[in-house]
């Protein structure tokens, strides 16, 4: 982008100011497979204002993470103030109003994330306006997998496999920070995390129920009811959304070379046809449209 009038198709979802009025440099790279949208950014500094008259848009679903390779930024959200520099992981909740200032030279991973996925995944995104640590090691190693992903095409059968390892590896970063920045007492808190240990490690074994979390976990199921409350899902919830997620991932990846019963078995539903009511009760289609659907748009982007 060269000039300031290079930022106007930027600028519908937020207000963006460059610090030079005249000679405004920067590179940005973008990349979406299907739920996580990436963008690459090196340049002059810009002021970003997420305002009252942005809200309301697409963006209020997902949650913005900048991961600093080189530079800083400056954010406010919620009266909250956090200054970053290189190497530091920022948090953001474009549901709300914000404003960020990223120094020139700042080379940044906007990583838009989905908010619905991070619940179902035990993350409390309303606890990440304006939050701001250091990324550490794996904060390299994911710049590298962004710098890969951007040469992938956006609907090949590798992005989807991609896509789901970054997510992976943004559910471990926000865990950590979490964790280590303990907002619940540490016994709830640790209960918590065994039961979405639990959920990860055995969502695709069939007999992986609510009455078999609270075996494992060893406390009572009114207490594990208790330590999720005012979170988004429930424990039954957290089960059932892992589950359909990997089935996505699944019917996107095999389409007809899977069946849609090994598909349930694999995913840990005990058959078919509970699999495709559920399915249908969160997509608002069975899993044979959702998989026909996807095919027949990488058919029509020449990309199957």
């Amino acid at each position: 982008m060269r000039g300031v009038q290079s930022l106007a198709p930027y600028s519908r979802p937020w207000r963006l100011v460059p610090h030079k009025e005249t000679g405004f440099h920067a590179t940005v790279q973008t990349w979406f497979c299907r739920r996580l949208l990436l963008s690459r950014a090196l340049g002059d500094g810009t002021i970003t204002y997420r305002d009252i008259d942005h809200l309301g848009d697409g963006y209020d679903k997902v949650l913005l993470m900048v991961l600093l390779h080189q530079g800083g930024l400056t954010c406010e959200q919620r009266g909250r103030m956090a200054t970053a520099g290189q190497g530091s992981i920022v948090t953001l909740l474009p549901r709300e109003t914000f404003w960020s200032n990223a120094l020139d030279g700042t080379d940044a991973t906007m990583l838009y994330v989905p908010i619905d996925y991070l619940e179902g995944r035990g993350i409390s995104t309303e606890l990440l306006a304006a939050a701001t640590w250091q990324g550490g090691p794996l904060l390299a190693g994911i710049r590298e997998l962004v710098d890969s992903t951007m040469e992938l095409n956006q609907e090949d059968g590798a992005g989807i496999h991609v896509e789901q390892a970054l997510l992976e590896l943004i559910v471990g970063l926000l865990g950590q920070y979490l964790n280590k920045h303990n907002y619940l007492d540490a016994p709830a808190q640790e209960v918590r995390n065994r039961v979405l240990a639990y959920i990860d490690d055995n969502y695709a074994d069939p007999d992986c129920t609510i009455d078999a979390i609270v075996a494992a976990v060893g406390v009572s199921r009114r207490y594990v009811y208790k330590v999720f409350e005012g979170h988004k899902f429930s424990v039954g919830s957290l089960l059932r959304v892992r589950r359909l997620e990997e089935a996505e991932v699944l019917l996107r990846a095999k389409g007809n070379r899977a069946s849609l019963p090994r598909i349930a078995r694999t995913v840990g539903f005990s058959g078919s046809a509970s699999f495709s009511r559920v399915f249908k009760e969160s997509r608002g289609m069975s899993p044979a449209e959702y998989r026909d659907r996807y095919w027949a748009d990488a058919d029509r982007g020449g990309n199957r």
